[in-house]
C-alpha cells in the first residue's frame, strides 16, 4: 500500500480542510438534532400535539438534509478513500452499508410517527415508537463515534490528492437549515422554536418521577457503562496526543532544510488544530450519552398547573 504524497498546495489544504470541516459541523448539529428528539420522545406522552409536531419536523431534517445529503457525501469520500487504505475497507463499507439501513429506518420512523393516534401516544404503540425512537438515536451515536474515530479524526486528509479533494468539494449540496436560522424558521417552525429553548426551560418545566427497581437498575447500568466509555475516550485522547507529538518531531526532523520545515507548518498546525477539538468535543459528546442513557428509563411527566385563585 502506497502512501500519498501529503497536501502542501494552499489550495489543496483549502480543499481537505473545508471538506472534512464541513462534516465534523454535520455532526456537531446532528447531535443537537439527536438531543432534541429524545427530549420530544420523552413529551410524547404527556404533550402529544405538541411533541408529535417537533418530532415530525426532526423526523424529515433527517431524512432530508442527514440521510439525503450528509450521509452520500460520506459515502464519497469512503470510495476514494478505501483503494488507499486498504486497513480501512472494511470499516468504510460497513459504515456505509450503516448508511443504508439507517436512512430506511427513519423513513420507517416517519411513517409510524404519521399513524401514531394521538390518544395512542401515550398506550402501547406510543411506547413502541418511543422505543424504536431511542434506539434509532442510540444507533446513530454510535455510528457517528465510529465514524470520528475511523474517519473524521483521524487525519486521513494526506491519503487523497488534490484532484480527490477538489472533485469531493465540488459536489453541490444546499446548506443544512440548522445554519440558516431564518430558513429553519421558515421550513421547521417547531423545531427552530425547540433548538432555541434553553435547556434550563425544558428542565424546569419537567420533573422527574421517583423510578422503579428497575428504573434504578437500568440508571445504574447506563452510569457504569457511560464511565467506562469517558475513560476509554480519554485514553484514545492519550494515545492520539502521543501520536501527534510523534508525528509533528519527525515531520521537523525529517525536514531537509529550514524552508523545508517552514512549510510544514500548515500541516502541523492542522493535525494540532483537529486533536485540540476532538479534545473538546469527544469527552463532552460521550458524556452527554451517558446522561441522556441514565435519565431515559426514568418516567418523566409536567407538574400539575397551579392552582387558581
Amino acid at each position: 500500500m502506497k502512501k500519498l504524497k501529503s497536501p502542501r498546495s494552499a489550495s489543496e489544504l483549502r480543499s481537505a480542510q473545508a471538506f472534512m470541516s464541513r462534516l465534523r459541523l454535520d455532526h456537531a448539529r446532528l447531535s443537537r438534532v439527536l438531543r432534541e428528539v429524545e427530549v420530544q420522545r420523552v413529551r410524547l406522552g404527556i404533550e402529544p400535539a405538541a411533541a408529535r409536531a417537533v418530532l415530525g419536523e426532526a423526523l424529515k431534517y433527517l431524512v432530508d438534509f442527514m440521510h439525503g445529503h450528509h450521509h452520500p457525501r460520506e459515502d464519497l469520500l469512503y470510495r476514494r478513500l478505501a483503494p488507499v487504505r486498504a486497513d480501512l475497507a472494511d470499516e468504510l463499507r460497513e459504515l456505509g452499508r450503516d448508511h443504508e439501513g439507517a436512512s430506511a429506518r427513519i423513513r420507517q420512523l416517519t411513517r409510524a410517527l404519521h399513524r401514531l393516534p394521538t390518544r395512542g401516544a401515550a398506550g402501547r404503540a406510543g411506547e413502541q415508537f418511543a422505543r424504536a425512537l431511542q434506539e434509532y438515536v442510540d444507533d446513530t451515536r454510535a455510528h457517528m463515534r465510529r465514524e470520528e474515530r475511523a474517519v473524521i479524526y483521524a487525519g486521513v486528509e494526506p491519503w487523497l490528492c488534490d484532484e480527490d479533494w477538489q472533485a469531493l468539494s465540488a459536489e453541490v449540496i444546499p446548506d443544512d437549515p440548522l445554519g440558516d436560522t431564518a430558513h429553519l424558521r421558515r421550513h421547521y417552525p417547531h423545531l427552530a422554536a425547540a433548538l432555541a429553548e434553553p435547556v434550563r426551560d425544558v428542565s424546569s418545566a419537567m420533573r422527574v418521577a421517583p423510578a422503579t427497581g428497575e428504573q434504578h437498575t437500568q440508571s445504574l447500568e447506563a452510569l457504569r457503562d457511560g464511565a467506562d466509555e469517558l475513560i476509554e475516550a480519554y485514553g484514545e485522547l492519550l494515545h492520539e496526543g502521543v501520536d501527534l507529538v510523534r508525528a509533528n518531531v519527525a515531520t521537523l526532523w525529517g525536514a531537509p532544510s529550514p524552508l523545508a520545515a517552514v512549510e510544514a507548518l500548515p500541516e502541523m498546525s492542522r493535525r494540532s488544530y483537529e486533536f485540540a477539538a476532538r479534545c473538546f468535543t469527544l469527552p463532552s459528546r460521550v458524556a452527554l450519552d451517558c446522561a441522556s442513557r441514565i435519565l431515559g428509563p426514568a418516567s418523566v411527566q409536567r407538574e400539575p398547573p397551579a392552582a387558581k385563585k
